[in-house]
């Protein structure tokens, strides 16, 4: 058990004021929610809600609508998680709450972070160390680590990392095993998306992958041993796509294959079409045309537009490619020119998310 839940139990077995209780009961309902641990968080909004539905308690229900947000959020990757999360903030602002304000809108910023809406992101950013105060931990670990992804997506790993030793701090004075586990996992993320963009651009150098293939495993090992349960097919999805860049295109086929039944992702970085793109260049890479050719009539290419500027980019390098290789897979010439767009989007988009992030650049030693 994580140091942090067990301090809340403890607790709860000696609160005696009714509010009080309740806000440790939607603390450990939100820490049990980004652990996979779904059914006990339901239990714990049902109790709330039931106690403190009338509204009688605006700190409370601020808490609770941060611990059912969470829950969207970790059980389905719900849209509705930025919803309610977004009223809890709004509640802790309108009753001048620090502590409430803090927490939900660090997890603003993550949701924000993840669906490429970085100006609000940094809106939240600001907001969250504004309100945070030293003991607030939880708020300064989710804050610090939605800063060094942001930094390790442009590829500034110098401030991605003292921003990671920032949240693994937080985390470790708060006993938060989750947000460690997150931290593993999200550099292990955010260096493989950086990786599979640079490949279509600038290419790279095969030690980057050794390190790469350290990090996820370090990643996926402590997950297993923190026993962390929520949102445990990314990771799975992080070696699928590492294989590709491996050149270990008999078992990418068959680790994406794998992935295919897994849930939840998100329409912002998950799509079949997608899979059935980078299933055609394994395929192809391989030699095995026909079967490439097959599953590349399978792509809904429109579909690719949803997705973030670097998946776009990735599925645009990856039809040059074939159709570099063999034309029955496009005009060429088309397939070059919406990969130098995509470029240009890509490194456009990084650039303009590096400069809203200088406030928190670390040029120093």
């Amino acid at each position: 058990m994580s140091g942090l839940l067990s301090r809340l139990d403890r607790k709860l077995q000696i609160a005696t004021d009714v509010r009080q209780r309740a806000e440790i009961l939607a603390r450990k309902g939100s820490y049990l929610a980004r652990i996979g641990r779904f059914s006990e968080t339901r239990q714990i909004i049902d109790e709330l809600r039931r106690a403190f539905g009338d509204g009688r308690s605006g700190h409370i229900t601020a808490w609770i609508m941060l611990a059912e947000g969470l829950l969207l959020l970790f059980e389905d990757l719900s849209p509705l998680a930025l919803d309610r999360i977004s009223r809890s903030q709004f509640l802790g602002l309108t009753m001048k709450d620090p502590s409430v304000v803090a927490i939900s809108s660090a997890w603003k910023a993550h949701i924000e972070f993840e669906t490429s809406e970085f100006e609000a992101m940094v809106k939240s950013l600001e907001i969250a160390i504004s309100h945070s105060g030293d003991d607030d931990h939880d708020a300064h670990a989710r804050l610090s680590m939605v800063i060094s992804d942001s930094f390790l997506l442009c590829g500034d790993n110098r401030s991605a990392q003292k921003w990671f030793l920032r949240s693994r701090d937080h985390a470790l004075s708060d006993g938060d095993q989750a947000s460690i586990e997150a931290l593993q996992y999200n550099r292990a993320a955010f260096r493989l998306a950086r990786l599979r963009a640079a490949r279509c651009i600038w290419g790279i150098e095969s030690d980057q992958l050794s390190f790469l293939r350290v990090e996820i495993a370090s990643a996926k090992n402590l997950q297993l041993l923190t026993r962390v349960a929520a949102l445990t097919n990314f990771i799975h999805l992080c070696e699928a796509r590492l294989l590709i860049l491996e050149e270990r295109y008999d078992q990418a086929i068959e680790a994406l294959d794998n992935i295919r039944s897994a849930r939840p992702f998100a329409d912002y970085n998950f799509d079949q079409s997608f899979v059935d793109l980078e299933i055609a260049f394994c395929l192809e890479c391989l030699g095995r045309r026909k079967e490439a050719r097959l599953k590349f009539d399978l792509i809904k290419q429109d579909s690719f537009e949803r997705l973030d500027a670097d998946e776009r980019l990735v599925a645009a390098w990856m039809r040059y490619q074939l159709c570099a290789s063999d034309e029955i897979f496009g005009d060429i010439v088309e397939a070059k020119a919406k990969l130098d767009i995509l470029s240009g989007e890509y490194q456009n988009m990084t650039l303009d998310l590096l400069e809203m992030l200088k406030q928190f650049r670390f040029d120093g030693s």
